[in-house]
Parts: C-alpha cells; structure tokens; sequence
C-alpha cells in the first residue's frame, strides 16, 4: 500500500470509528512511518495522522516523539502550511501527554489560526476537541464549555458525525461539572446512540463512566459501581488505554469508599440506638447484624484500596501526576477513616507536591483538604507527641485557608463547596468554637452546590450544620436534645423543660422584667412568676412588689 492510499484509509476508519480494523492496519504499514523522511511532501499529514491515532489508542511506543524529532527548524520553515497544522496538531499531542497543557494549547491555537485560515474543516474540529480537553483539566470549564460547542458545530456541520458524538460527550462532562445533570444525560445519550456500533472504546467507556459519577453525584452508589465496572471491562480490551482503565478505577474506589461510609453511619446511629436503650429486644441479633455490617464495610474499604494500589501503578509507569495526585488524595481519605492518621498524612503531602510541580490547582487543594481534614482529627483526639495540640488546630485552620484559596482558581463549584466545608469544620471545632464564620463556610458551600443535594458531599454540609448548631447550644439540656437524648424523660417533661429555659433567657434578655416576659412571649405573667420562682430565681417577696408595681402602672 502506497502512503496516499494508506492515509486516506486511516482517514476514513478514524472518521467511521472503526478503531481496531485502523490500529490493524497501522501496524501493518508501521515501517512507513518509522522510515518517514521529512522531505516526503506527505511528511507532515504522516505526523499528525499518527498523533490522531496515538489519541484514540495506537501503542506508538514513543515512535511520535521520534518522528517529530525529525522535524528540524530549518525543514520546518519549508513545509507547506496545509502539512504544517499536522505538525502542530501531532506537537500538541504530545504535550497533552506529557501534562504540558500550556504548550499544548500553545500549539493548538497556532494550528486552529492556520486550519482556519485554510478552511481545513476537519483539522479545526480536532483541535477545538483537544483544546477543550485541555481547558477541562485545567478546570476552566466556562471557556472548555465555549470551545466543545463550537468544535460540534464544526464537525456535525462538515459530514462528521462521529467526531461530533465525541465532543458532545466531553460537553456532557462540562454539563455535568456545571450542576446541569439532565442536560448532560440527554447530551450523552445521544452521542451513545450515534456510537453504540463503533468500537471507540475510549469514547464508549468514558460514556459509561461519566453515568458513573452522575450516579455517584446523585447517592447512587451501587449503580455507580456498576457503570464503572462497564467501563472497566471496555477499558480493558485494548492494553494501550491503561491511563483510562486507572481513572475508572479510582471513580469505583471513591464509590466503594462512599458505599462504606454509609455503612459506618448505619453503625453509629445503631450505638447510639443501643446506648440509650431505645432498641427492644434481639440484642444479639442486632450485634450479629452489626458484625456483618462492619466486616462489608472493612471488605469495601480493602477492595477500594485494591483498585486504588492498581490505578497508581498504572499512573506512575505513565508518569501522570494528576492520575497518580488523585489516587493518593482517596488513600489519604480512606487511611483517614481507618484511622491511619501517619499514613494519610504522608498520602497528602505526596500529592500536593505533585500538584505543586504541575502548578495543578484541582490537585493541590483536594490535597490541602485531607490534609486539613487529618491535622483537625488529631486535634480533636488529641492524637500527636507533646502535650500542644493547639498547633493541629492551627494547621488545619491554614491547610483550609489554602485550599479555599486554591479552590478560587479553579471553576470546580463542588471543590470550592468542599473547601468551605472544610474551613467551616475547622472554624467549629474545640479550639477556634467560632460558630458565626463556621456558618458563613457552610452557607457559602450550600451555595456552590445549588440543587446538587443528594451525595456524601451534601451530607458533609448537613453534618457542618448540626456541629454548628450543637457547638452554639450553651445549655447541656438543649445540647443533649439536639442530638436526640432525652434520658427517661417523656414528651411532656422535655416541653416542660423547654419552657422554663425559655422563659429565663428572655427574662434575663428583658431586664429580668415579668411583664415584658410575658408580652414577648404572649404568656401571662402568673406563669412567668410561676417559673422563675421554681427556678429559685426571685423570692415570693421579690414577686410580690414586681406584680404590685405593675399594677401601679395599669
């Protein structure tokens, strides 16, 4: 097969999504690109049809490199403009690889100006999609948003369809991202449906795991798991998409993790159901009960990290430091809840140094986060040599501050959300006690997250709240009934209780006045006095000239 006729026909496969039957041939006709010349006039269309087929899953086995090595300035200079935005593109590939998302978007503008002014359809398509990828891991969604609708219209308007699939499930993920779930459900399914026959497995697998997270978003944990697994299975029929097979297994991870969590919540509320004795009766069934739960919950918790210590192999052989930043910020969280608090630690500091080397915003505060979330578990138990556990406070108090700083250069709404919580969490806890800023965290997270209500993350504003709540309760009655203990007191009582509290705040709050009492609370004054002279807190003399002077003055 000539080179014309064997580009053309990797034109056509990629353009079709037939996958395999292009890297079969590919490899067939592998010594034309390794022996490439780049004097040939097809040198460039060589290099930027290899780079598109290293995209969607060709093991070069670095051969791109080697081939754009042969691109010396000089021969550059003479390489028609038509063959030069192959270069460009191939240039950008390779930065995209390397996590170099500057210098690819450097050369993707450059090649989307020259594709533009030649009208070369296609090739603008591409790059927009690769552009809009890169916007994506830098996190800035809005402009990623702009530039997938702009590559659809390119490509569903130049006759092809299955490019135009492609972007629209990266603008699902934007969707998505935004708070739009059913905008990015239908966006998805119809990309699905135009590649359901195709064997992209890329595409179809990063389908599956974007319904994944959707599920994960919305508390669906056990679907979560079984979308994952989908794309875990396409992921794994082509060796060369190990980096896509690592991210789905972290997300699987992060499901389990959740799955488990929710488990420990079940055990706590069942404690606290058998220390106050409101559970009657099976006392040893409802242990036997609690004993399956906590070994599922272990079980999980083990699998998670399974998937997890095969994800970091994957990443580290790659060299992915977002991959490999991401797998040790969930083994931070998961040694957190085992626990661990050495390891985790050392899981969080590692991954914010590899956020700090790629300047990685998104990674460098979910690292600031745990990392916060451990120096105020140690705090609170007190966990740590030396006997001045305020510094743990204080070290999570800066850890947040960081991370919601980070947080702000990024447009992740649910990172944001997260590191307010986070502060919030530290604003209330024994050493700060600052119930004002704590809800100024925990409204500015509830902001963030809009109608996105269902999952852990809404859980942990919730559990905020009520620490905030109980935190500002004075009183170690109402402390106790805001977390639903009442002792062998009735209904009755409890009110009883309330009313005498009450009374007495607002009394005191009145200038220990009974007839103000009474007006602000729409009470008579015969049972302010009543109260407070139960409380011991005027004499029957006292009583007795306070009601004469209020009859003074009708």
């Amino acid at each position: 097969m000539t080179r014309p006729q064997l580009l053309q026909e990797l034109q056509k496969y990629i353009q079709e999504r037939q996958i395999s039957a292009g890297i079969a041939l590919l490899a067939e006709n592998i010594r034309l690109f390794e022996d490439l010349d780049t004097a040939d006039p097809l040198a460039g269309w060589s290099a930027g049809t290899l780079a598109q087929w290293v995209d969607v899953g060709f093991e070069d086995n670095g051969l791109l490199a080697r081939v754009l090595a042969r691109f010396s300035a000089p021969e550059r200079s003479r390489i028609p403009l038509a063959a030069y935005v192959h270069v460009r593109l191939a240039e950008a590939l390779l930065a995209m690889r390397r996590e170099d998302l500057n210098e690819a978007l450097r050369h993707l503008d450059a090649a989307l100006k020259i594709a533009e002014d030649l009208e070369d359809t296609r090739n603008s398509a591409v790059a927009t999609l690769w552009k809009a990828r890169c916007l994506r891991k830098a996190g800035e969604y809005d402009q990623a948003l702009e530039v997938t609708k702009r590559g659809f219209d390119l490509a569903s308007g130049n006759g092809l369809p299955y490019l135009a699939a492609v972007v629209r499930t990266l603008e699902s993920w934007l969707h998505f991202q935004k708070g739009r779930t059913k905008e990015a459900i239908k966006i998805l399914q119809d990309a699905e449906a135009v590649l359901r026959n195709t064997d992209d497995l890329i595409t179809l697998g990063n389908i599956q795991s974007t319904y994944g997270r959707i599920a994960l978003r919305e508390g669906r944990y056990d679907h979560a798991v079984r979308y994952f697994e989908s794309s875990i299975d396409l992921f794994k029929k082509r060796p060369a998409l190990e980096g896509y097979l690592a991210r789905s297994l972290t997300n699987i991870a992060q499901a389990k993790r959740f799955m488990a969590l929710q488990l420990r919540r079940s055990l706590d509320a069942r404690y606290e159901r058998l220390r106050s004795g409101k559970t009657a009766g099976g006392r040893d069934g409802d242990r036997s009960g609690q004993a399956g739960q906590l070994e599922r919950m272990h079980e999980l918790l083990r699998n998670a990290q399974a998937d997890l210590a095969e994800a970091d192999a994957i990443y580290k052989r790659a060299g992915n430091h977002h991959g490999a930043g991401n797998v040790d910020v969930s083994l931070a969280h998961i040694h957190l809840d085992l626990g661990d608090l050495d390891e985790a630690e050392q899981r969080a500091a590692e991954a914010f140094q590899l956020g700090a080397r790629k300047t990685d915003y998104l990674l460098m505060c979910r690292a600031r986060i745990v990392e916060a979330m451990i120096a105020n578990a140690r705090y609170e138990e007190q966990i740590g040599e030396g006997a001045d556990f305020s510094r743990y406070a204080q070290l999570a108090h800066d850890c947040a501050r960081e991370a919601v700083d980070l947080g702000e250069r990024t447009e992740s709404r649910r990172l944001q959300a997260q590191a307010h919580i986070c502060l919030g969490a530290t604003q209330v806890n024994g050493f700060f006690n600052n119930t004002e800023a704590a809800r100024a965290c925990c409204d500015r997270a509830e902001a963030f997250l809009d109608h996105d209500r269902h999952d852990a993350l809404w859980q942990e504003v919730e559990l905020l709240r009520a620490r905030i709540l109980y935190a500002g309760i004075e009183d170690p009655n109402l402390r106790a009934w805001s977390q639903g203990e009442v002792g062998s007191k009735s209904l009755q009582d409890v009110v009883a209780d309330f009313e005498e509290l009450v009374i007495r705040r607002v009394w005191e709050h009145e200038g220990r006045k009974v007839s103000r009492v009474a007006n602000k609370l729409s009470v008579s004054p015969k049972k302010v006095r009543r109260v407070l002279r139960h409380l011991g807190l005027m004499s029957e003399t006292q009583l007795r000239e306070e009601h004469e002077e209020e009859d003074s003055l009708v």
